[in-house]
């Protein structure tokens, strides 16, 4: 029913290895992949997990994978291994409810990089009673997410204090600091609306650590550069002189290079004025749609003749002015 998942530098197994190295001890981290993420294990062995936290403990909670959604769209997934027509996947708001019923803390980060994974932070704000939580996500409840992992390479960054993820140039990474960053990102980068909420009193200051310190204001900046005769979008890593050291978004740490300043350029988007009418494109054929708002560069449109529910955040690559077809 789904693609296979990558094998080959995840970013997934990265952050575990990230929180193996605080010292994070095995009995308090469950990395569930593949062929272990069978919906029946995922059902019993996370509220067994959830019931061995202290008061004082801080729940982290990180999927990656595929997201869906039933056929009446109601209800949101995010795919277990054995996932298909005869199993159903893990529900997203069970997942907030067990952590309600189960979690012996008080405070909890929950992170999706998948499809549809915002309706994670819904469930945490139409659940969410006795725990608080920070919900970071890689796109809207109403939108897919593509399969780079430009994502979780953020987060990543964000927790391991590099210069470029300390925006304000501090020497500290915030969590609101660390969810701004990933939002741009996935804006510049995929597209995409990425949704950062917090509930009861976790702090959306929380600081994550501190940063490596940025040399060059030119450092974290999102450009396009020509390499090879083609224009990628790729972000500033180091800065030495004439010289930029840059990562390509969707592609691995094995491809960043160095490049000269006249390989550089800002990148241009077509942003559509809220209220315009326009022409959205789903699964290979227009649609008339109506722009009812804008983040990022990324639209929120309603599609003329259907209900709110279709109602789902673009790109602008989705999207073309309204054609005169008479």
């Amino acid at each position: 029913m789904f693609d296979s998942f990558p094998q080959t530098n995840r970013r997934d197994a990265q952050l575990v290895e990230y929180f193996r190295q605080q010292r994070v001890p095995e009995e308090q981290i469950m990395f569930l992949k593949d062929t272990q993420a069978t919906s029946r294990r995922v059902h019993n062995s996370f509220p067994e997990f959830l019931s061995k936290a202290g008061p004082d403990d801080l729940l982290f909670f990180y999927y990656t994978g595929h997201g869906y959604k039933s056929d009446d769209a109601r209800t949101t997934y995010f795919a277990t291994y054995d996932a298909g027509n005869n199993v159903d996947g893990w529900v997203t708001d069970s997942i907030v409810r067990d952590i309600e019923k189960n979690f012996g803390g008080s405070r909890a980060m929950l992170v999706a990089d998948t499809c549809y994974s915002g309706d994670l932070a819904t469930q945490t704000q139409r659940l969410g009673r006795r725990v608080s939580y920070a919900s970071l996500t890689s796109s809207s409840a109403s939108q897919e997410s593509t399969q780079n992992w430009t994502f979780t390479e953020m987060l990543l960054a964000g927790f391991q204090g590099r210069s470029f993820a300390d925006i304000d140039g501090d020497g500290e990474v915030t969590l609101s600091e660390l969810a701004e960053d990933i939002k741009e990102d996935m804006a510049f980068a995929e597209g995409q609306r990425s949704v950062f909420v917090t509930t009861g009193n976790f702090p959306a200051g929380m600081l994550i650590g501190p940063a490596q310190q940025k040399i060059n204001p030119q450092v974290s900046r999102r450009v396009e550069v020509r390499s090879e005769g083609d224009w990628y979008k790729a972000r500033i890593f180091d800065v030495r002189g004439n010289r930029y050291h840059v990562h390509y978004y969707g592609w691995e740490d094995s491809d960043d290079e160095w490049v000269t300043a006249t390989q550089i350029r800002s990148l241009k988007t077509a942003a559509y004025p809220v209220g315009a009418t326009v022409e959205v494109n789903w699964e290979g054929k227009w649609y008339a749609a109506k722009i009812l708002k804008v983040e990022r560069g990324v639209h929120l449109i309603h599609y003329v003749s259907y209900d709110d529910g279709w109602d789902e955040w673009v790109s602008d690559k989705r999207i073309r002015p309204q054609r005169n077809w008479n």
